[in-house]
């Protein structure tokens, strides 16, 4: 927690299409440069698109359901006062509660963010769910902290400000002295409180945003542009997003003044001309930033300038400093460009970095619709890494703050976050940033499986494969989406009720090679990889049905610094080979794998074994690998 140019990642294919029992033979595969297929859209013209509120969109069972369902139960359980107490203290209120650990300890500075991803995920969670008993409890922190902010006077502290820790830290932050990221915190409690307000109705949350945002304004007004520029040294989050988000929910242009001064412009400025200067920058002090760069462009601001920082960066990260799951970073810094296996450690791919990445992902996705290859990132991010952030075996969905890449890597909490190394998080005593994505994370699935155009022609986007109904209640029809993907390769939609005229767009990912789609008793018709299959404007009534056979192959994709140094892949899964309990910290050295010993196990799932070093070793999907020592990167003989 603190940070354009082709695709470097190299893929190695079988030439034979599908799987054939013989598995990956190297004498039967080339290595070439993996690209993104031209987009098609069989002729229908794709401008913009737009999400469906989160009510309108439910999952159905499968493991990104079980993984809400879990981290729901957390959300039911922690105790809000426990997490109020310092907001409490420092305002002078009393408080009987006892304090948390980790970082919400009280004498941590980063104190109060966890409240902030609190509120998200209590909003995320009943805007899809409908469970009126988060509604009620994100309701009765917001009064408290409503009460918090009421004091802020009396406390010594300029109207409008909440916050856990004292305004002084703000003091330290403007004279240059050390301190912990006081705006990030302030960004995590005012993004709370919009998701309070825009996706539970709380309208007591828009007060308490307005005030705080009338005291931030105040505070930074204050400051010429060179010294805002030295305090944007210093992590602040998404500020600059939650402002113009701010804005955009209430029509006032007031925030997106404020909003700009969050422009940090040595690291936008090399962005906005497409250069690559991110090696040595913290990664996730970054990604939030842009985003709130593309929200600025979206409302207008910037002359096209913060839409190009934000594309840019985009491109640079995902083509240059991107590891085979979809995350970034090691040791939470950017490295030089495409440096990959000389980065395998146990600190890759923070996954706050990729919260925050699909967040741009997806805001990208809406503006550019016929880029494909957006939503192949969004899927290799989420059903690899993120999916698998979090412990099946716990009750409360706990998440790993990194998810490791060296061989013999082990999915546990980071030391400087306890000492236990089975646990990935705990119910009071972590609260880290990671901690605190995860809570809105499993919290959301449900937000990008479907889009839809915009414009006057009615279309309906299916992006991702995930056991969902849609209810495009705009509309009146009801679409269910039913699959075991990626265990089988293939989704079926089915009109469940209602009617409707509109096209249907089908994402066809640029790894499904074959690809197929059949409306009801139709032919079977062929659909390119890396395009947008479109079903045209028809009547949509009950029972109509549309099968998409979605053909999944073994391949390698080789590091660009070490073309030896590859992982396995099987459609967008990435497959971890199993190397038992943890055994002490001892350093594993690569497996040299056998391509040409890659075989499934089973007819209908995604489990293969393999030979490596000379012993049989099992593959699973990196997502479902957990307590258990687990090799992505082998080294593979050219």
């Amino acid at each position: 927690m603190e940070a354009s140019r082709p695709v470097r990642r190299r893929t190695v294919v079988a030439t034979a299409a599908g799987l054939t029992a013989a598995g990956l033979s190297a004498a039967a595969v080339a290595a070439v440069p993996a690209r993104a297929a031209t987009p098609r859209t069989g002729g229908t013209s794709i401008d913009t698109a737009a999400a469906f509120p989160l009510s309108d969109v439910a999952l159905h069972d499968g493991p990104f359901r079980d993984n809400q369902a879990r981290n729901s139960a957390y959300l039911r359980d922690v105790d809000p006062d426990r997490l109020l107490h310092t907001f409490r203290r420092n305002v002078g209120l009393p408080s009987t509660a006892e304090p948390c650990g980790g970082w919400e300890a009280p004498d941590v500075e980063l104190r109060g963010h966890s409240l902030g991803h609190l509120l998200s995920g209590l909003a995320l969670t009943y805007a899809n769910t409908g469970e009126q008993r988060l509604r009620d409890k994100g309701a009765l922190i917001v009064r408290e902290l409503a009460a918090c902010q009421a004091r802020a006077a009396e406390a010594g502290y300029h109207e409008g400000y909440l916050s856990a820790f004292p305004e002084s830290f703000l003091d330290r932050l403007e004279a240059g002295e050390k301190v912990w990221a006081p705006y990030y915190t302030l960004h995590k409690i005012m993004a709370g409180l919009l998701d309070q307000y825009a996706l539970a109705g709380n309208k007591q949350a828009l007060r308490v945003l307005n005030a705080q945002a009338g005291w931030l304004d105040r505070r930074t007004a204050g400051l010429d542009h060179a010294h805002m520029q030295r305090v944007l040294e210093t992590e602040f989050g998404g500020m600059n997003e939650v402002l113009v988000n701010l804005a955009a929910a209430t029509g006032a242009s007031r925030w997106l003044d404020v909003a700009e001064r969050f422009s940090h412009e040595a690291v936008f400025q090399p962005l906005e001309r497409g250069e690559d200067r991110l090696a040595g920058l913290h990664a996730n002090t970054q990604i939030p930033k842009m985003t709130g760069a593309q929200r600025l462009h979206e409302e207008g601001r910037g002359s096209g300038g913060y839409g190009r920082v934000a594309a840019n960066f985009w491109r640079i990260v995902t083509d240059h400093h991107t590891y085979v799951i979809g995350g970034n970073s090691n040791n939470e810094a950017f490295h030089a460009p495409d440096a990959i296996a000389a980065q395998l450690g146990p600190t890759t791919c923070e996954n706050c970095n990729s919260y925050n990445m699909l967040k741009l992902t997806r805001l990208l996705h809406f503006r550019s619709p016929e880029r494909i290859q957006l939503l192949d990132y969004y899927e290799r991010t989420l059903f690899n890494q993120m999916l698998g952030e979090q412990d099946p075996e716990s009750a409360h969905g706990f998440n790993i703050y990194y998810t490791g890449l060296q061989p013999g890597a082990y999915k546990a909490q980071p030391s400087f976050m306890g000492d236990d190394p089975e646990a990935y998080s705990t119910d009071y005593d972590n609260f880290s940033c990671d901690h605190g994505t995860g809570m809105e994370t499993h919290a959301k699935f449900a937000d990008t499986i479907y889009s839809r155009a915009t414009g006057d022609d009615a279309a309906l986007f299916v992006n991702l494969f995930i056991p969902s109904r849609l209810n495009w209640r705009a509309h009146g029809i009801v679409w269910d989406q039913t699959t075991r993907f990626p265990d089988t390769p293939a989704t079926t939609l089915t009109v469940h009720s209602g009617r409707a005229r509109h096209a249907l767009h089908l994402r066809i990912p640029g790894w499904a090679h074959g690809a197929r789609v059949r409306v009801n008793d139709e032919a079977d018709a062929p659909a390119d990889p890396g395009t947008w299959f479109t079903v045209p404007e028809r009547d949509w009534s009950r029972g109509d049905r549309v099968r998409l056979s979605l053909p999944m192959r073994l391949r390698l994709e080789a590091t660009a610094d070490d073309p030896q140094v590859q992982a396995v892949c099987y459609g967008p899964v990435v497959l971890a080979g199993q190397y038992g309990p943890r055994a002490g910290e001892e350093e594993t050295p690569m497996p040299r794998l056998d391509p040409d010993s890659v075989r499934p196990t089973e007819e209908d799932g995604l489990r293969f074994t393999a030979r490596a070093d000379g012993r049989n070793v099992t593959l699973l999907p990196v997502s479902r690998t957990h307590h258990e020592r687990y090799v992505v990167y082998w080294r593979v003989d050219s």
